[in-house]
Parts: structure tokens; sequence; C-alpha cells
């Protein structure tokens, strides 16, 4: 029971309370600001400690606001993605030997709150990382949000917007998950309807840089009044621990998660590293699964392999991924279109799209359509006959795979793609300049019908710089790489050649064994698999294919075994990564690395000898990486000098 004197202290609050903000209301303030605070956080005391509320009370008072729209704002801070992953092995790589705060990565939407003396002016969204959308109305009826704090000067407060699963359950009906409800809710107009979605703000970060630790800030969150992210401290050996008791924390609370956060605790180390444009180098998320993202279908093309398998790719309304917008992703084949979109694709059909591993677009799941509507797309259904070439198309049923298959031998679709693999820089012959247009262009002029036909382009080319678009120069550097192509390494001219399964790592190993291609084709026919464990697949996939063509061209070229493969191996088993500005070609660096029996991998981590940069004061991920990990930075010259290459 309260006293009656406690009562009344608590009335009299109340009454002078609200009469100091009715004068305020009307222009004619009659105490201070930090005078009003003191007396509303002694008010707020006093109810917590009696649990008497007065119904008048300014703590239960909520001022309903209905906006016509949501106005941009820009961030007074980045607010930045974070670097993903779902190997356990990189993040306890990324902790190494530092001590972090690992905390849940709450499944709603990133809020950023401005306080100045203790009262909160603006609530914003994220958006695009640098101008979000002005939510401060519907921010006043959160209660987990404070409206005063203990604090006078400005203070930014970033957290997220959730609704947990116990309330989900009112609306589950409606929204396919919690996130999505709370994404909408939280963009009421009306602040009432927002109210009515009983969401809550987690809080994981004060932008202020007087705090030793990560782990500081989210103690005086808490002391603050907010309601802090689950999170604990962890070292590399407590990981799976940790990551244990984060997530069984969030259970009880019943917080919808997507993955946890690995943040550096030391501020003053994650400050140093700086970020990139997309994410903080102090910090990576674990995911459990990608993140979806909901659009609308448009409309579905198919491609064509150099095999002529016509693939099908969706097209839908541009998204943004993880900074980059997104409007196509493949389908693989017929089975994996009806299986993800049903039989019969719409006109806006709605989908929901991941970037897998952060790289390739994927629909994860759609609303399937298997009865035919008015707004059918007529690509949607399995073509008769080839969209490029017109020739008939075949269906073939492999187990649970069926795949559509242009027929036409002499289908232009495959050639194109035939030929611009056999130029390619990478898993081919390196012939610059042949795009695919250009190559389209010219199977239409009717001169080219095989990669054989590049090697006699030259006695078309008075006719071809006369050609709109082409002209001397162009022509003339075409027409050199062709023939400097003449000059090429076996590997390369069977990874060209687009065997299917047979890339330039195959064939890298197959010239291990057969040097010329003489002693290759004498080889066809026989047990490749028994061989190199290469599998029945590329064994039958080596001896089936027809080489007639191949032998005509080979007859043409001459096969080398570049100098460099008889280098000293100066950095055998050496790992190098490399980054920044450089003097020459990465390529070209990569290669006098591997000639001297080292290797180069497109990222930095504990297994790295050497990070290659000009720039020993870079701030780039790779460079703030190496400096984590204690790898040795050098530069252009230093490298040359550990490969015994001479200025």
């Amino acid at each position: 029971m309260i006293d009656k004197i406690t009562k009344k202290e608590i009335d009299t609050l109340v009454d002078d309370l609200n009469y100091f903000a009715d004068c305020y209301n009307i222009g004619l303030p009659e105490i201070s600001d930090a005078e009003w605070d003191d007396m509303y956080f002694d008010l707020c005391k006093l109810e917590k400690k009696t649990g008497y509320i007065n119904p008048d009370s300014p703590t239960q008072k909520i001022h309903y606001q209905t906006v016509s729209a949501l106005q941009k704002v820009k961030h007074n801070h980045p607010m930045l993605s974070l670097a993903k992953t779902k190997d356990e092995n990189e993040i306890e790589s990324f902790i190494d030997d530092k001590e972090c705060v690992c905390m849940a990565k709450m499944d709603g939407l990133t809020c950023s709150l401005l306080y100045e003396n203790g009262k909160l002016i603006r609530a914003e969204t994220r958006g695009n990382g640098e101008e979000g959308e002005d939510i401060t109305h519907n921010a006043m009826v959160i209660p987990s949000i404070p409206k005063k704090i203990n604090y006078k000067d400005e203070l930014i407060v970033d957290g997220e917007i959730i609704c947990d699963y116990k309330t989900f359950e009112k609306f589950k009906g409606e929204y396919k998950n919690p996130r999505n409800f709370a994404a909408g809710a939280i963009r009421r107009l009306n602040s009432k309807e927002c109210e009515e979605a009983s969401l809550t703000f987690v809080a994981w970060d004060i932008i202020v840089d007087y705090f030793y630790t990560l782990n500081d800030k989210l103690t005086q969150l808490l002391t603050l009044g907010f309601t802090v992210v689950p999170h604990r401290v962890t070292y590399q050996n407590e990981f799976d621990d940790i990551k244990i008791f984060v997530i069984d924390l969030c259970k009880k609370h019943n917080y919808p998660i997507d993955g946890l956060v690995i943040k550096y605790n030391d501020v003053d180390y994650y400050n140093l590293l700086g970020s990139t444009a997309h994410h903080p180098n102090g910090a990576i998320s674990f995911k459990f699964y990608d993140e979806e993202y909901e659009t609308e279908l448009l409309d579905i093309e198919w491609s064509m392999s150099r095999t002529g398998t016509l693939t099908p790719v969706a097209i839908f309304k541009s998204i943004d991924i993880d900074g980059s917008t997104v409007s196509r992703a493949n389908l693989s084949n017929v089975s994996v279109m009806w299986e993800t979109l049903g039989k019969c694709p719409e006109s806006h059909q709605k989908i929901y799209v991941s970037k897998r591993n952060q790289i390739i677009p994927k629909i994860e799941h759609a609303e399937k359509n298997d009865i035919p509507h008015d707004h059918i797309l007529p690509n949607g259904q399995v073509p008769l006959y080839c969209p490029i070439c017109g020739g008939e198309v075949k269906i073939i049923s492999d187990f649970d795979s069926i795949t559509a298959i242009c027929t036409e031998s002499s289908c232009p679709g495959k050639l194109v793609n035939i030929i611009d693999h056999y130029c390619d820089r990478a898993k081919g012959l390196d012939i610059r300049g042949l795009s695919k247009k250009t190559i389209e262009q010219l199977i239409e002029w009717g001169w080219i019908e095989s990669p054989y036909d590049l090697y006699f382009l030259k006695g078309h080319r008075d006719e071809w710089i006369n050609k709109p678009g082409f002209g001397v120069t162009s022509v003339t550097k075409i027409l050199d790489a062709i023939e400097k192509s003449k000059t090429c390494r076996l590997e390369n001219y069977i990874s060209a050649l687009g065997i299917p399964l047979i890339g330039l790592t195959i064939a890298k190993e197959i010239v291990k064994y057969y040097e010329t291609w003489n002693d290759f084709r004498e080889a066809i026919g026989g047990r490749w698999s028994d061989l190199y464990g290469f599998g029945i697949g590329i064994e039958n996939s080596l001896n089936k294919y027809d080489y007639a063509m191949a032998d005509r061209i080979a007859e043409m070229l001459n096969f080398i075994i570049p100098e460099e493969d008889n280098k000293e191996q100066t950095v055998e088993s050496m790992n190098f990564c490399i980054t920044g500005v450089l003097s020459k070609k990465r390529d070209d660096i990569k290669a006098d690395i591997e000639a001297r029996g080292g290797k180069v991998t497109g990222s930095v981590s504990s297994k790295t000898n050497y990070l290659v940069c000009n720039d020993k004061n870079s701030t780039t991920g790779k460079s703030a990486e190496a400096k984590r990990l204690n790898i040795p930075v050098i530069t252009e010259e230093e490298l040359n000098k550990l490969l015994g290459i001479l200025a």
C-alpha cells in the first residue's frame, strides 16, 4: 500500500508538470526544460517505486499525430550495412585473438533516434544508409522508446524496431513475417494505427566517442532506460557457447532474429579499421539464412548456352540488395521455373528474392500460379520453337530435371556463345575487341560459322572497316588480337573449345600429362576417370566431343610453354592477396606469383603471407584485415624482389 504522503507527492508532481506543460504549449514557459525534466524523472522514480500511477500523469499521455506523408531526412551519421557470412570458420577468423561482442541480429527495421537535452527530437529509418524517412510521430507511441532521458547533450541511439513473435500471433494471418509487419506498421501515417501494432525498439549502439568499449555503450543504454539487444562479450574459443546463449535469450523474449552480429569490443580499434562504402570493417554478421526481399515479376526471358540449352531468366521490379540494384535472376531450367513460380507465371506475381552468399540473385519462393489467369506471361510458357532461330525445341526430362534445348545445330544463339567463350580473356584465347554484339554482326553478315572462321576474317578487312560502327583502328585491333591468339598455351586452347565440364582448371591438369595436342588427341577414348579421378562425367565429355574443327584450328596454332613456367620457385607455397592501384595488370602480377610457386587469393585470411598494396596507409577492407592479422603489406617493388624479378 502506498502511504498518503507519497501519494500526495505524486499527485502534486502530476498537477505541476501538466500545468507547466500547458504554459509551454501556449508559448509562456514558467520554468526551464531542465527543471521540467528533473521533475519528470522524479515522478518516474516514484511511480516505479510505488507502483501507483495517477491517470493524468504525463508519463501516460500519448498525443496521436497523423502526417500526410513520410518526409525524407538526411542522416547525421552513416548508417551502413554489414559484411555477411554463413561460415562459422570465417567468424572465428574474424574474432581471432580479439575481444568481441556477440549480439543478436534483430529481424526488423533499423531506426536512429536523436535526443537533444534529454528530449526525443527525431526518429528516422535507415533507408539507403544516407537518407531515410522521418517516423518521429510513430516513435512517440512506442513504449520502449524513451521520450525523455537523463542526458543533457546531443545523443544518437541506433537500434531496431521489431514485432515480437508473441505480439505477431494477432497479425500473422495478414502478414508473411514479423519483419514485414513491423516495417509496414512503423511507416503508418496515423500514429494511433502504429500504436496498435505494439512494436518494440531494441537499442544496439550509441553514436558517441568517449566510451572505451562497445559493452560500456550497451550498459549506458540500459542505464538510460532503453531495451538493449541480447549480447555478451566473446572470444574465439567461446563463440559456440555464446552463440547458443544469445539465441536462447532471444527465444526467452520472443525476439525475431535472423543471425548474429560480431563487433570488436575495443571502440578505438573498431574506429581505426574504418569502413568501406558498404560496411564497417570492425563488424561482421553471421547469417542463419539469406535475407529475402519482396518484389513483382515482370517477364520471363530465355537465354541460350553454347550447347543450345534454353534457360528461363526472371525479370522483376528492381530492388536494392546489399547496396546493388537487382532486376534479374536465373531460374536454371524448366523444372526450377515451375517449382518456383508455378506452371503459369503472371505479370506482377509476388516473388521473394535473396542474394545467395551475397552474390547470386535467387528467387526463394513466390505466390505460385498453376491455373491460367488474365495476366499470364506468354514468355512464361516453355517455347515450342527457339526464340532465337525458330528451330524446334526439344524437352528433355532427366530424373527430376526438365530442360529445353534448341535442336537447330546452326542456331546463331549457340554460335554466339561458342565464339564468345572461345575469345574469352579468362576461359579462352583472350581475343580482345570481339564483343557479343560484334560476334552477332559477323554471324549476320555470314562471315563466321565457327571459331575456325575467325582466322580468315582478314579477308573481309576492306569491307569491314566501312561498316557502320567500325573503322580502320577497331578492325585492325581485332585482327591483330586474332593473329596473336595463334600463339597460345595448350590448356587455354582446350578450355576455349567449350567441351562440356572442361574448364581451364581441368585443362591445366590434362596438360601436366599430355604436353602436346597430338598427345592429348591420342588419349581420347581412354579411361580418363581412372587416370585423373575426374569422374565418369568428365570422361564421357572428353571422349564424346567432336574434335574435327578443333584439329583444323590446332594446325594453325603454335602451342608454347611460357618461360615463366621454368622460373625458380622463390615463393613456393606462399599465399598472396592483391589490392589497390598497381602499375601492372593484376592478372600479370598473379601470373608472376604463380609461375614461382605462389598462390593468389581474393581475400585476406590468417593463411595469407603477404598483402600486395602500393599504399601502405590504405584503409580498404583488405588492408584493414591485414593490419588486424599482422600480415605484412608489401609494395610491387618489394614483391618483385621477393620473386627475384629484376627491375
